[in-house]
């Protein structure tokens, strides 16, 4: 346990160290399962149970967002009022379980419409350990989510375990 502090703690100092192109975070803030990069022309800000990003268009809606065991009824529950908030109509997901950058995952897709048309909301959930859950969440139509691939690959493509 010691060794995982400590090399969370140093991962967190490398972090700070890098360039300033992207911006970095770890998952939870406090003893962190993973790291996560967001482009730094992207907009970031905390949120309830996280982070969220969205490029300078507002296109795409990112967030990583975290909970231990008994309040994850709650995240979900203000994930739940987040998509009625942005009109965003509830259907059954499509779930599928794919590991994400060798992490175990479960996606629950919604294809669904917005004030907008036609979008996808992606909730992704992953252990964090701890009794702990993260949940990763994009939201954006198909056409947004093409503009924005290289942004989005990159992301998923940043995340890593911490051990």
């Amino acid at each position: 346990m010691l060794f995982a502090r400590s090399l969370a703690a140093m991962v967190a100092v490398a972090l700070l160290a890098m360039p300033a192109a992207a911006k970095n975070f770890a998952v939870p803030d406090k003893n962190p399962a993973i790291t996560i990069t967001v482009p730094d022309d992207w907009k970031s800000e905390e949120i309830a149970y996280g982070y969220s990003a969205r490029p300078k268009d507002e296109a795409i809606f990112f967030s990583v967002e975290f909970a231990d065991a008994r309040n994850v009824e709650k995240m979900l529950d203000n994930n739940e009022a987040w998509m009625k908030e942005n009109k965003i109509k509830k259907v059954a997901p499509i779930k599928a379980d794919a590991p994400l950058n060798g992490i175990p995952a479960t996606i629950f897709q919604f294809r669904t419409s917005d004030e907008n048309g036609p979008t996808v909301v992606d909730f992704i959930m992953m252990s964090a350990g701890n009794n702990r859950m993260i949940m990763l969440t994009v939201w954006g139509s198909n056409e947004e989510r093409e503009t924005h691939a290289k942004a989005l690959d990159a992301i998923f493509g940043s995340i890593k375990a911490i051990n």
